[in-house]
């Protein structure tokens, strides 16, 4: 094993402000928190009902932010990129590239004074493990990487997804031949739209929770085509297939009635992960790349250095250290008490 180089910090690339990571010497706040002045939006998974003055983000993105809360996106100005196409913002040259996480998200390409360092945002899987209903992960390559570690712990490591979607598909033909209702709790978007898709092409009957169907028909516009897809009002009639954010109360929208109920969630391979959901079963169907694959990409990203943050930024740092190349953990931002998604 190689003998881990030393960590240095200085000088960074970025720096940490009241809205979140900047770029150091610009206003671009990275996935920022509150109203900044300028800000880089990854993805439109979570919820916000305050955007930056102005915004960067693809049009995916922007689509599916405009659905969910569109007072929000009126108070900002919208600077819509396109995948691999470079623009220029003052002393900055920025290019957006597919991340693989949900539909629209993207990781960023920053040129300045002759360094190109990557924002990655959340990052989805790849090969057997990538989503179908996100466009595919482009390739990381660059002098510095600035990388999410959601799932930066050796436990986080995924089967592929067909496997995991054979099981879903399995849980729920069960559930209907014993004239219950199968309840499928995923991510609003994300694993709700996957097991929408996958299910509806076995030709299931499938009635969505609205911030699913809403996200979906969105989806449908960028080329994704669904099955036998209506949202769900209640009651759940014989042989529907019931799909819902997880955290969402069952029967809210009306009586589903004697039912099971399956979690999609990356926090599946976590022990008692079932229990503390309160489902029948939990499956590892993740929107994002699992520890293995973090490891990997970091490998093969030629980068000079490896920056890690939220989640499991010093563990997945550590591992990095261990083979070789030079990683820090900036802070990391755990919140796995309860099972979550993607």
């Amino acid at each position: 094993m190689p003998t881990p180089p030393p960590v240095s910090l200085a000088p960074l690339e970025v720096e940490r402000t009241p809205f979140g990571l900047s770029v150091r010497g610009t206003n671009l706040v990275l996935d920022p928190r509150g109203r900044p002045p300028l800000g880089f939006l990854a993805h439109a998974r979570v919820a916000r009902t305050l955007l930056p003055e102005r915004i960067i983000a693809t049009a995916g993105t922007l689509a599916l932010l405009e659905s969910a809360n569109p007072g929000a996106l009126a108070e900002t100005a919208a600077l819509p990129a396109t995948y691999s196409s470079p623009f220029t913002l003052g002393a900055l040259k920025l290019t957006l590239l597919p991340a693989g996480h949900v539909r629209g998200s993207a990781f960023l390409r920053i040129e300045q004074d002759g360094k190109v360092v990557i924002y990655s945002g959340d990052l989805g899987g790849s090969g057997a493990r990538a989503a179908r209903t996100a466009e595919p992960r482009a390739r990381i390559e660059g002098d510095v990487l600035i990388l999410r570690a959601t799932y930066g712990h050796p436990r986080y490591v995924f089967p592929p997804r067909a496997e995991v979607l054979a099981l879903l598909a399995k849980f729920v033909r069960s559930t209907l031949d014993d004239g219950l209702t199968p309840v499928v709790m995923a991510a609003a978007l994300g694993g709700g739209q996957e097991a929408a898709l996958h299910l509806g092409e076995l030709g299931h009957k499938l009635r969505l929770h609205p911030a699913i169907h809403r996200a979906a028909r969105i989806f449908e516009k960028q080329g994704v085509a669904f099955q036998d897809m209506e949202i769900f009002e209640g009651p759940a009639a014989p042989g529907e297939v019931v799909i819902i954010p997880y955290g969402a109360r069952v029967g809210r929208r009306g009586p589903i009635g004697a039912h099971r109920a399956v979690l999609l969630s990356g926090r599946a391979v976590e022990e008692h992960a079932a229990d503390r959901a309160a489902v029948d079963l939990v499956l590892p169907l993740s929107d994002h790349a699992g520890f293995d694959e973090l490891v990997s990409l970091c490998e093969s990203a030629g980068t000079a250095r490896i920056l890690t943050v939220h989640g499991y930024a010093a563990e997945l740092a550590a591992e990095l250290r261990k083979r070789g190349l030079e990683a820090a953990a900036l802070f990391s931002e755990k919140q796995l008490d309860l099972p979550g998604l993607g």
